[in-house]
């Protein structure tokens, strides 16, 4: 998480004090304030994030916080502490852009969690609000923000970027929203996959070929680097280019001009190149399938995409995003995605990351009658995922083993029904049972 900075602002010095403590703990930068002119103050000199301030400050009405920062354009979250919650408080308090209030006394760790909930929305709606371009890259979680703000920073320039990351976590929606950002938006974007092409066929798509410069080459044809003058070439799955072509494609980076094959004279060409590999190029290079000078001409800009299964924060807004955008193109009137069906998503790994993710919602949105996405739309190889076993630390002894396991039968047998949303061959299948096995428990624990 990036390092956020806080303002605490109560007369109670003990209180101020607990708070100071407890979020620097947690992390954050911490500025405190017993009165309103020194919280202006400090809002006016300190990088402040988010303001918690207490409704009555001694004979201060705490509300003017936010309406001195709105006048002097500081456009940040507040949120309101209150022993006296009241209709007419709330009301004020939303006009004036608090975003959320807490009752005093308070849980402090629910505090802590909707204070870091609103930052991460606070600083993911900053990335997104710069350009539409980014709206394709969803999510909240710090290194997709941190995606983001690289995307942003690289834009501008012309340098070589290096995009990795596992199949299926977005690394041509990046490489398109770099080339939409930047200079040479108003030229082609062209894409390739370097592993997906013959390599006899993949030098004539780069460098194009003369009529009549090998058999079945009956007209002249333009590879895609001249196709993409003036813009970008998107050269994905880099690492499965052979090492001949690796060595044709470093004059090119060096010299700027491509040799069709045929050809005699050299084409000069003005193209920004952004590779991306699935392999560790790194590993490639010590078992020599790769070059490292090429590596480290490419590795100009590094941008790592994570694997969807470490950053699941983000699955519930990918989750929507592909219901909005599959909802719309299907011509369906499908908003809402079940608790249920939420949990499951969450629950799994997702090996083929985002693409993976996109399809399961596709699916289910072309299946789902109704016009919310239930379990019975879900593919069912996300039941199959597989509960871990932690280690018990603690065992006291004696125990009835025979209860204590009938207990967690129970236990198991009620969840996987709740999740299964009372479908009980999917409750079967969560628990690994056959339906008449998870019927037979129903019947012997008196789950209805």
């Amino acid at each position: 998480m990036p390092k956020y900075s806080i303002l605490v602002v109560d007369d109670e010095k003990s209180f101020r004090e607990f708070l100071e403590i407890l979020f620097l703990d947690e992390g954050f930068s911490v500025f405190t304030a017993k009165s309103i002119s020194t919280a202006v103050e400090i809002l006016k000199n300190e990088k402040v994030d988010l303001v918690l301030f207490d409704l009555m400050l001694g004979n201060e009405d705490g509300l003017q916080i936010p309406r001195l920062a709105s006048e002097i354009g500081i456009n940040i979250p507040f949120i309101l502490m209150t022993a006296y919650a009241n209709t007419e408080t709330a009301l004020e308090s939303i006009r004036l852009g608090v975003v959320d209030y807490v009752t005093k006394p308070f849980d402090t760790q629910k505090l802590v969690d909707t204070i870091k909930n609103i930052l991460h929305e606070n600083t993911q709606s900053e990335v997104s609000e710069c350009c539409d371009e980014l709206k394709e890259i969803v999510g909240v979680s710090d290194c997709i923000i941190k995606v983001k703000k690289s995307i942003i920073d690289v834009a501008g320039t012309d340098s070589t970027v290096l995009i990795s990351g596992e199949s299926g976590t977005g690394k041509e929606v990046v490489a398109r929203a770099i080339h939409k950002l930047s200079n040479r938006n108003k030229y082609e974007f062209v894409a390739i996959n370097c592993g997906a092409i013959p390599s006899d066929l993949l030098e004539a798509e780069l460098f194009g070929y003369k009529k009549g410069s090998f058999t079945g080459a009956v007209s002249e044809k333009k590879g895609l680097f001249e196709i993409a003058n003036h813009g970008t070439i998107f050269l994905d799955e880099i690492g499965d280019m052979p090492l001949f072509l690796q060595v044709k494609l470093l004059r090119v980076l060096q010299e700027r001009k491509i040799l069709p094959i045929g050809g005699t004279n050299y084409i000069d060409i003005d193209v920004r190149v952004i590779a991306a590999s699935n392999k560790d190029l790194l590993e490639e290079i010590e078992k020599n399938n790769f070059r490292k000078d090429l590596f480290y001409r490419l590795n100009v800009v590094n941008i790592f995409i994570p694997p969807l299964r470490d950053r699941k924060v983000d699955i519930p807004y990918l989750a929507k995003h592909f219901l909005e955008k599959y909802s719309r193109l299907l011509n369906k009137e499908i908003n809402d995605i079940s608790f249920a069906v939420m949990e499951m998503l969450k629950r799994y790994d997702y090996p083929g990351n985002v693409r993976e993710l996109e399809n399961i919602i596709e699916r289910a949105v072309v299946v789902e009658k109704s016009n919310k996405l239930l379990p019975t739309s879900i593919s069912e190889h996300i039941f199959e995922d597989k509960y871990d076993i932690t280690e018990v630390s603690e065992i006291t002894l004696p125990v009835n083993l025979e209860s204590l396991v009938e207990k967690l039968e129970e236990k198991y047998i009620k969840k996987a029904l709740e999740v299964a949303q009372n479908n009980q061959s999917k409750g079967a299948k969560l628990l690994g049972l056959t339906l008449r096995t998870f019927r037979y428990k129903m019947s012997k624990y008196d789950v209805k």
